[in-house]
């Protein structure tokens, strides 16, 4: 009985250890399933953009998205071998949605600043832009300093919002989205609107509005990534530098007239 005891336990040991051998096994493959890697065996992307910022992301009549952000991420899909899945939402939500991993990246204009570096990281910068202020072609504003005591127009969670701060001695309005901040300016709600210089010019030839010469400041642009996630970094990062070296850049900012 002692012998038959014995060697039933040791079948039970040596069962229970393959057993928790397998179940550790398929947990380390689990973890070692970096972010780039659940983006490949899904074959898709997903991509927060806010289609408010035209020339870079705006909806089309047809009610695609599309514009320069939406082209240049198209092509770093290519470049991982997945398909570009674009996820519209407000431009505040999508730095959380990125960091909660409800969608892989934003692409929506991003400007590069510390203080959401503290939260997320970017890739590396793919254009140079600048914060301005947009006002009606017949105001008599022409620098920073007429709009003393005037109301202007920002798109909450941008660095326009941030950069109208430094202005003195003005009201600030934070609108939802651009296409507000526009309308607002337009109507005379507003005397200026504090907005990125590429929409700034795209406005300006669309309406009966002028950007005042000098820039509030300079940024760079990133795609915004989850802290932790080198690796997609790092291949978001070589699909750029791709997408540059090829010339497909240059024809994607000559489509969408981006200087």
């Amino acid at each position: 009985m002692k012998k038959n005891l014995m060697k039933a336990v040791l079948s039970l040991l040596v069962i229970g250890g393959i057993v928790f051998s397998g179940c550790s096994k398929k947990e380390e493959t689990a973890k070692e399933l970096s972010k780039l890697d659940k983006i490949k065996n899904k074959a898709e992307i997903s991509i927060g953009t806010s289609p408010d910022y035209p020339p870079f992301e705006s909806i089309d009549d047809k009610g695609d998205i599309v514009g320069f952000d939406i082209d240049l991420a198209r092509e770093i899909a290519k470049e991982l071998g997945v398909d570009a899945k674009f996820v519209s939402m407000g431009f505040d939500s999508i730095i959380t949605a990125v960091k909660n991993g409800q969608i892989d990246i934003g692409m929506s204009s991003f400007s590069v600043n510390e203080e959401r570096k503290m939260s997320i990281d970017f890739s590396k910068p793919y254009i140079s832009t600048a914060q301005v202020i947009l006002v009606k072609k017949d105001s008599a504003i022409t620098k920073a300093e007429d709009l003393e005591k005037a109301v202007i127009a920002v798109q909450m969670g941008t660095t326009g919002a941030e950069a109208a701060k430094e202005l003195k001695d003005v009201e600030i309005k934070t609108v939802e989205d651009s296409n507000v901040a526009t309308m607002m300016l337009d109507n005379g709600s507003v005397k200026a609107v504090v907005i990125d210089v590429a929409i700034a010019k795209e406005l300006a030839s669309r309406h009966s509005f002028r950007v005042l010469e000098k820039p509030l400041n300079q940024e760079e642009t990133a795609i915004v990534l989850q802290k932790g996630n080198d690796d997609l970094k790092l291949a978001v990062d070589n699909a750029i530098d791709k997408i540059i070296s090829d010339g497909r850049y240059e024809k994607i900012k000559a489509k969408w007239d981006v200087k």
